[in-house]
């Protein structure tokens, strides 16, 4: 695998905030990668949705910190930062899903363990890639950031207690990804279909005009697990009702 692959990035702080699993793990760091590869310190915040408010198709969350003050409402447009995730089963891992992960180069074949699926609007903002990973503490030197679509999905003949996704990625140059052994996934979506009363928050917040803060990215934690079967189901109904019209 090169090492010198060019990196095109998720998209944007999104990605760098939200759908990183290695950033999910370490929240409290209080570190946010800004574009233009600058750092600047944040903190994020935990909290709860207290009400979830829904007029046509525009959705505002009404957030309540758990740092305590007033409840803030918090539209949900296309300038924030916004996901919403759960944890979800390996059915995932399927043909023309889009994912991400962070692997290990062992023997030539990258084994990767955490994953990430996009679903719905968010899997049109991904573009494949393979870079080799910053240095971490506590992590492989031979670790690989990848992100691309999933064009299969077999066991190994060489290892068949593994099994192997196929990807549109060039940079792995038609090389299989290993599902790792105690594999997890999460389903990351910016649709509010989903969210409650109740889920659990993570938000950054900026100083805004007028000593005000604002929030600038916001991702949503949902309690249930996801079935891919249910999932998709339910996905197939909405798009053929979107489709064939009221």
């Amino acid at each position: 695998m090169k090492t010198d692959c060019r990196h095109n990035s998720l998209p944007g702080m999104l990605a760098l905030v939200m759908a990183s699993a290695m950033f999910i793990a370490s929240a409290a760091t209080e570190s946010l990668a800004q574009p233009g590869n600058q750092q600047e310190q944040v903190t994020i915040t935990k909290g709860t949705v207290a009400e979830v408010i829904r007029k046509g198709r525009a959705t505002s969350l009404v957030i309540l910190s758990e740092a305590g003050g007033e409840p803030v409402t918090v539209p949900i447009t296309p300038r924030l930062q916004f996901a919403v995730e759960a944890k979800g089963d390996s059915a995932f891992l399927a043909e023309k899903q889009v994912v991400s992960g962070t692997g290990t180069l062992t023997n030539k074949s990258l084994f990767v363990k955490n994953w990430t699926v996009y679903v719905g609007l968010a899997a049109k903002k991904i573009r494949p890639f393979a870079k080799q990973a910053g240095k971490a503490i506590g992590q492989s030197q031979n670790s690989y950031e990848i992100a691309g679509t999933v064009t299969s999905r077999q066991q190994d003949k060489d290892y068949p207690e593994y099994e192997t996704l196929g990807t549109n990625i060039r940079e792995l140059q038609n090389q299989p990804v290993y599902i790792d052994k105690g594999a997890t996934v999460t389903v990351s979506m910016t649709e509010t279909d989903l969210v409650e009363e109740g889920a659990k928050v993570e938000f950054v917040q900026l100083p805004a005009k007028g000593g005000r803060f604002q929030i600038v990215a916001l991702k949503v934690l949902l309690e249930e697990p996801l079935k891919a079967e249910e999932f998709f189901k339910k996905d197939e109904k909405k798009t053929t009702r979107s489709s064939t019209g009221p």
